[in-house]
């Protein structure tokens, strides 16, 4: 699935389907200012390339194709759809921020139940006897967002949901899956991220007022003391 950007740390994708949550907080770089949700066209075409969407979907989002503006195909998310996948995304992260924290945050919490409250699951049963949750929609917009909700779902159940992360630093944000033994990774990367949040801490710590830009140099010194 594309993101806006390669894994400032490299690491691997989280595991099964809770890759399809991390790839859509992903679509947002904040630091290189790309969004691939950031049209509805854009959007449309993300959700198709994920298998979200039916790819009959793919139509309307072709470029122009020289068709008269009068004939032009509607897109294949309307106004609101669009606002709340934007909404969801945020809430998500959101709530990948208190993961790192790890301190409860209720009103990320609240943010992200809301923002997945249009959609309406079901518990299938399979035929090797298991259960399972699927969107029980028939709109496909809501089905793209509660085959986000089965992720998170089936996440949490594995235990996998808590080490996705999003990065507190500067223009970051960026969501990585914690491997670390006690799950204690606070950075995407300690060689950007991190480094970048300890030299600034390093500068208000010893260097807390403003930096006074370097005084001009004079004309030299000559050996009599002149300048």
């Amino acid at each position: 699935m594309a993101t806006a950007g390669r894994d400032p740390g490299g690491r691997a994708p989280a595991p099964g389907s809770l890759r399809l949550v991390q790839a859509l907080v992903n679509t947002l770089s904040v630091e290189f200012e790309r969004d691939l949700l950031g049209t509805r066209e854009t959007a449309a075409a993300w959700l198709t390339a994920a298998g979200l969407l039916p790819a009959d979907s793919a139509a309307a989002v072709e470029p122009a194709l020289a068709v008269e503006p009068a004939l032009a195909v509607e897109p294949a998310l309307s106004a609101a759809e669009h606002a709340a996948l934007l909404e969801l995304r945020e809430a998500i992260r959101a709530m990948l921020a208190a993961h790192t924290s790890q301190a409860a945050d209720p009103a990320a919490a609240d943010r992200l139940t809301r923002a997945l409250a249009t959609s309406r699951l079901a518990v299938t049963a399979r035929p090797d006897g298991g259960m399972s949750l699927a969107s029980a929609d028939h709109d496909p917009f809501s089905r793209a967002l509660g085959a986000v909700a089965v992720a998170i779902a089936e996440a949490a159940v594995a235990g996998t949901w808590t080490r996705l992360k999003s990065c507190p630093g500067h223009l970051c944000g960026w969501a990585f899956y914690d491997r670390s033994a006690a799950a204690r990774s606070r950075w995407c990367s300690m060689q950007l991220c991190g480094a970048r949040a300890k030299m600034r801490t390093y500068r208000a710590r010893y260097y807390p007022g403003p930096v006074s830009p370097p005084r001009a140099a004079g004309p030299a010194r000559t050996a009599s003391g002149r300048r």
